[in-house]
């Protein structure tokens, strides 16, 4: 019994925590009838797992005085959530013409279930013991508690055959929208898994009416497990685009800070010696991210598009605040201020000092991309220091500037990410430094 309640509790604070996320947006649009369908769907989704806990369970009977009253709202709470579920799956997925004539024979249908469930209910016999656990099994054979039982499996196994046909057809509708498409999914197997609950206890139910039934065990047993899994389906897979998207952007946020960091070195030594280039005040090394703003990357919806946000922010915005909120930003800063040093610094990269870097990287077994990324490298840091010497450095007018993103983001931060690495890492910049001054000392004095 104790793991039981820990399994409803885990699973009522998941569902209640969508709730909660929707009924945000409720309050926001309070006149929404999709919004008022799916809070009360979620609402009702919910509920059982707080009333079906056995100490619960137990006193919802004790304060109305009805003994297994406590199983009727749970039932009745299920009908609804079906209900409410099926009629938004046939808003998303069916033709508008045909919406309304669906939904008054649903509502119609689920009403009458209702009605039949509270009628019989009373006018059988529920005993005076509490079967918080076992309730199907001990009354499916008791006169008018059976039609309960066998009207509530009817309307559970209508609700999981539509949920399976809707969520399929929707699924194929919304195939672009990844986290909601993976939800639908998720549903649809949890519906299927329904069905392993509701129709063993039907087959058992009607079997016995005949004869006696072989399929007790299943029903009392089997069913029970497959409901369980079916209601864990449903509560990871109708709260998957809410807390799915969160998850994507602080995978994609976690991506975005990791470049970040691996961009600095460099990027801090091109700004130190070209403050100039600056678009806003440098971030210190010793900044603290701030875990009280990761909330923030979960809720934000709208994604602003770093190279506009860099337009609009003028030098010395203080809005900048230096968070994980920020670091698209950041990033997307480093990577201009970078390329405008290059562009400032051509004139200092020669063909001598790229000849000497691809010498040595050669040397070093390095060919293609990460000898071009050396060889960038090289050209930084050889100018940068000819720049911190006071030295022109006689270079070519129309030294080429390597672009191999052709104004791609995150071909440009990838690219960069390797010129850092070299640059910071690598032994061939010191070697190509060492040589380049040496052969530069008598003409230009670099190494004086």
């Amino acid at each position: 019994m104790l793991l039981l309640t820990i399994t409803y509790a885990l699973l009522s604070v998941i569902s209640w925590s969508a709730f909660a996320y929707k009924l945000r947006d409720l309050i926001r649009d309070w006149r929404n009838r999709e919004l008022q369908i799916l809070c009360l769907s979620i609402a009702t989704f919910a509920a059982p797992f707080v009333l079906a806990s056995p100490a619960v369970y137990e006193g919802i009977d004790r304060v109305l005085g009805v003994p297994n009253i406590a199983t009727l709202i749970i039932y009745m709470s299920v009908c609804i959530c079906t209900t409410g579920w099926v009629a938004l799956l046939m808003t998303w997925s069916s033709a508008q013409d045909k919406v309304r004539l669906r939904h008054r024979l649903l509502v119609g249908y689920s009403v009458a279930t209702l009605i039949v469930m509270m009628v019989y209910f009373f006018l059988g016999n529920a005993g005076s013991v509490e079967h918080p656990i076992d309730f199907d099994v001990r009354f499916e054979a008791v006169p008018y508690i059976s039609v309960f039982l066998l009207s509530y499996q009817l309307q559970f196994t209508v609700s999981k055959v539509l949920l399976v046909v809707l969520c399929h057809r929707y699924a194929k509708v919304v195939a672009d929208r990844v986290w909601l498409n993976r939800g639908l999914r998720t549903v649809m197997v949890g519906a299927v898994f329904g069905l392993g609950y509701s129709v063993p206890k039907i087959v058992n139910m009607v079997w016995d009416l005949v004869g006696k039934s072989p399929l007790h065990t299943v029903s009392s047993l089997v069913a029970p497990m497959s409901a369980s899994v079916c209601a864990a389906l449903f509560s990871v897979g109708f709260t998957m685009p809410a807390w799915g998207a969160g998850v994507a952007r602080v995978r994609e946020l976690s991506s975005v800070y990791r470049r970040y960091q691996r961009i600095y070195p460099l990027w801090k030594d091109v700004t130190d010696h070209l403050p100039g280039i600056v678009l806003f005040p440098v971030t210190p090394r010793t900044t603290h991210w701030s875990l009280s703003n990761l909330w923030r990357l979960v809720g934000r919806q709208v994604i602003e598009v770093r190279d506009g946000k860099l337009a609009v922010r003028p030098k010395g915005d203080p809005e900048v605040e230096y968070t994980l909120h920020d670091i698209e930003l950041l990033l997307g800063r480093q990577i201009t201020e970078i390329r405008d040093a290059q562009w400032q610094l051509r004139l200092s990269f020669t063909e001598q000092t790229a000849e000497i870097a691809r010498e040595l990287a050669a040397e070093h077994g390095l060919i293609g991309e990460p000898a071009d990324a050396i060889i960038e490298a090289a050209q930084l840091a050889i100018a940068l220091k000819a720049r911190a010497a006071g030295v022109d450095v006689p270079g070519e007018e129309e030294s080429p500037l390597l672009d191999l993103a052709e104004g791609d983001d995150d071909v440009e931060a990838a690219w960069l990410i390797k010129v850092a690495d070299a640059y910071r890492t690598s032994p061939v910049i010191a070697l190509a430094l060492a040589r380049t001054v040496h052969a530069e000392t008598v003409s230009t004095g670099i190494g004086a």
